[in-house]
């Protein structure tokens, strides 16, 4: 009995360690998502900008013909 409660006690703890694991990479991958996230968002708000930029300066040519 006392192998079968030793082998017993060993699988949780190696499922407890296995759930810690996966928690982490969990925690970690929603870090990386959301610095994704915001990076995309930089550069959207960048490219946007260029684009008015664009706009405004063609206006502004085609005002001057």
């Amino acid at each position: 009995m006392t192998g079968e409660r030793s082998g017993e006690q060993g699988a949780r703890l190696t499922t407890e360690r296995a759930e810690e694991v996966v928690d982490r990479l969990g925690q970690r991958a929603g870090q990386i998502g959301a610095e994704v996230g915001q990076h995309l968002l930089r550069l959207a708000a960048r490219a946007r900008e260029e684009a008015e930029d664009i706009w405004a300066e063609a206006q502004s040519i085609r005002r001057r013909e």
